[in-house]
């Protein structure tokens, strides 16, 4: 064969190359690319039986003016934080108080008499229901990612999900102690976060609940950090939490009656005190295109109250 078709040949080879890469990248762009054959379709959960949908959707609140970040309650009034803020509104969303933080807090907890305790990245205050700071603790050390505030026995408790650790104050905000989830247990080997989602309440009865979302448990633990019992199981039907990490967020009705919302498949559910399911408040629909789980507080008559962070507004809910 003489040079020139030597020539030739590879000319169309390297030109065949070119089609077939060019073809693929073109293929496979955003938009482009084919389904993935692999990819779970969670479409099928998004439904939920009217049956077990227990609550309505009644009021729509839109926060316009800055960035939402976390919501509190007590019986009477809503507590937004946002960046820099904190503001104190009726149900219907009129505000009561508003008071400059100086810098971006991370949650916060109210008290029945509208006082609250704000939780930074590393630090808290103690804010009066006038506006005015009572205390502030030190600052934590290492990697310190305060996420959640609740109280129980005159007792402060913070989750810290950038330690996987829970970290005890007293109402002066003077540091106790720390515990870890940890129960000698083989299969509790503390508390597990794939991401920065860590959460806590405490029910009428005055019993701490902590978020274990890696292990998709909810778990009951003494004042002094010992494990006591826990419920929860992955699941994408109704009765489970789906996705790696859930549920994100925790909260009571007044009776003791568990709400939870969850991340990715986004909804907000009813669990009675055992554990078992007992409703849905909203399901997956009522957040259709959402991926971030709602913060979510409760109000009297069992009315729940959710900050929608994905379209920037808080959603009341209220039994049918």
């Amino acid at each position: 064969m003489n040079k020139r078709w030597i020539h030739i040949i590879l000319l169309l080879a390297v030109g065949l190359i070119a089609v077939i890469v060019i073809a693929d990248y073109l293929s496979t762009r955003p938009g482009k690319r084919p389904p993935n054959p692999f990819a779970f379709d969670v479409s099928d959960y998004e439904s939920v039986e009217e049956s077990l949908i227990s609550h309505r959707e009644t009021r729509q609140i839109r926060i316009t003016d800055t960035k939402a970040v976390h919501i509190a309650s007590n019986e009477n009034n809503i507590f937004l934080l946002t960046a820099g803020y904190l503001q104190t509104l009726t149900p219907r969303g009129e505000e009561i108080n508003s008071i400059s933080l100086g810098q971006a807090a991370t949650s916060l907890f109210a008290f029945p008499d509208n006082s609250v305790i704000i939780a930074f990245e590393n630090y808290l205050e103690y804010y009066s229901a006038e506006g005015n700071l009572l205390h502030r603790s030190d600052s934590a050390p290492d990697n310190a990612l305060f996420t959640a505030v609740s109280t129980m026995e005159n007792r402060i408790y913070v989750a810290d999900a950038g330690n996987n650790q829970v970290v005890v104050y007293d109402l002066a905000l003077k540091y106790l102690d720390t515990f870890k989830g940890e129960s000698g247990v083989s299969t509790l080997h503390g508390f597990i976060l794939p991401s920065r989602h860590f959460d806590m309440a405490v029910n009428a009865d005055n019993e701490l609940w902590i978020v274990n979302p890696g292990l998709h448990y909810i778990q009951n633990y003494a004042a002094d950090g010992r494990f006591r019992r826990q419920w929860g199981k992955p699941s994408f039907t109704p009765e489970g939490f789906s996705g790696c990490c859930n549920p994100s967020y925790i909260t009571f009705l007044h009776d003791g009656r568990f709400v939870t919302s969850e991340k990715g498949l986004v909804r907000i559910k009813i669990y009675k005190e055992s554990g078992i399911l007992e409703s849905v408040v909203a399901s997956p629909e009522a957040f259709k295109n959402g991926l971030k789980a709602p913060a979510i507080a409760t109000l009297e008559n069992d009315i729940v109250v959710a900050l929608d962070f994905d379209r920037s507004m808080i959603r009341i809910f209220e039994p049918k």
